[in-house]
């Protein structure tokens, strides 16, 4: 660790950090006594927050973590963080937070693959990646020792229902509740925690405008609000349901909201009752199947994008398969002379 002078003036204090390298930071002073007591200052900050570090484990900073994570995070969200990190903790054990390296977590991604499938080990991943991140913002690591490759996944076609199938399934349900839910689900592309959690404070049926947004029981997928056109189906359905209790929910179930576990449990049993050919279908499938109809009817993958609440188009190109015929007349567009 060593004081510099800069062409410019200025001292600039070098130094190397945990992992060997070096590093550079401005004193913001032109004169060397001031400089000096930078350097000290420097030091007695860089020996506390080491020695913070060095030991603080695993299980401390977790619960610090999940506490802001629940106030800043969806439930779903924090609920993949804390099965995560109960995860990795029962495999590496409960380990100060600066003694994890990168050979932790390939361990680990090698040990997980054994047990569940690639896509849900990148979930963890990135939970864990997101969760030191964390850590290091918080000044408890110099950086982040994830320094790992993601399991390369081969991109997969969305799962959905045709619309024959769809009829299909509603035909064996006996639940009008439940029909209710599934109907609007595919009319609009809500999530399942969405559906759960919609009230008619957020429904404008005169404009007939329906808004996702967090509320102090819920909180949207990365906080971002979104608003959604709805169609005569949902609009229709809705008008039906409005005023038949004082829950304040759109769909609720003898006048209490509606488990969101208990609607997936109810929807798989209906998926085997109706032999549908695909048994890989599950509740979320109702939002590829919104998604995937507007595709192939040709709506542009950056509509259902907004209507999705993707932040990022790339999000949304899974779905850009369904419609290949739509793209003829855009090339048709091209017309080349032969003469």
């Amino acid at each position: 660790m060593f004081l510099s002078k800069h062409s410019n003036g200025t001292y600039y204090l070098f130094y190397f950090n945990e992992q060997g390298k070096r590093k550079r930071v401005s004193t913001h002073c032109q004169y060397k006594t001031d400089a000096l007591r930078f350097l000290q200052s420097f030091k007695r900050d860089e020996y506390e927050r080491c020695k913070k570090a060095k030991h603080k484990l695993l299980s401390e900073f977790k619960r610090d973590f999940l506490l802001y994570a629940s106030t800043n995070f969806s439930k779903g969200t924090v609920a993949i963080y804390e099965t995560a990190l109960r995860n990795f903790q029962e495999f590496t054990g409960d380990l100060p937070l600066a003694s994890y390296t990168p050979q932790h977590f390939d361990e680990y991604k090698g040990q997980r693959l054994k047990a569940i499938k690639p896509v849900t080990v990148n979930i963890e991943l990135r939970t864990l990646r997101a969760f030191f991140n964390t850590a290091a913002r918080w000044k408890l690591l110099e950086s982040n020792p994830f320094k790992i490759q993601l399991v390369k996944v081969p991109e997969n076609r969305p799962t959905f229902l045709t619309r024959i199938e769809f009829q299909k399934l509603l035909s064996v349900i006996e639940e009008n509740w439940l029909k209710q839910i599934i109907v609007f689900a595919v009319s609009t592309g809500l999530r399942r925690g969405e559906l759960v959690n919609l009230k008619w404070n957020s429904i404008d049926l005169s404009r007939k405008l329906l808004y996702i947004e967090s509320t102090p029981t819920f909180r949207t997928k990365a906080g971002r609000m979104r608003i959604i056109p709805l169609n005569d189906t949902s609009l229709y359905l809705l008008q039906s349901r409005q005023g038949k209790d004082a829950s304040g929910y759109v769909f609720s179930l003898n006048g209490k909201p509606i488990f969101a576990d208990w609607i997936t449990h109810l929807f798989k049993r209906y998926v085997r009752a109706a032999n549908l050919s695909n048994q890989d279908i599950h509740f979320h499938s109702l939002r590829h199947s919104f998604a995937s109809w507007l595709a192939q009817d040709g709506t542009s993958v950056y509509v259902i994008k907004d209507l999705l609440g993707h932040s990022d188009v790339k999000t949304t190109q899974i779905y850009s398969h369904l419609q290949p015929e739509s793209l003829h007349s855009e090339v048709n567009k091209i017309s080349v002379s032969m003469n």
